[in-house]
């Protein structure tokens, strides 16, 4: 899942980047990142920085085989992510 308060500039890229590789992701699932998200909220958005969490089930990550699976998936995305931020002046500086 793709955790996001209400800077949703981040989010939004990753949603798309997932869901176009077929993964099954959630948009503020399995819990909302609006509710008590104090990393978001305090470190992202108090300070104007596109930000979000990413959840992944336990048992997908619960040996070092699924741990490298979603890194190497994340690891693109997360270049992606920063990539059109960047580009579109969504980062802090």
């Amino acid at each position: 899942g793709i955790l996001s308060n209400n800077d949703r500039r981040a989010a939004e890229i990753a949603l798309s980047l997932l869901t176009a590789q077929g993964l099954v992701t959630g948009d503020n699932e399995p819990y909302s990142g609006r509710l008590l998200n104090a990393t978001l909220d305090r470190h992202g958005e108090a300070n104007g920085i596109a930000s979000l969490s990413i959840e992944i089930r336990n048992d997908l990550i619960a040996d070092a085989g699924g741990v490298a699976r979603w890194a190497m998936i994340l690891a693109p995305i997360l270049a992606e992510i920063r990539n059109r931020l960047a580009s579109t002046g969504g980062l802090a500086t």
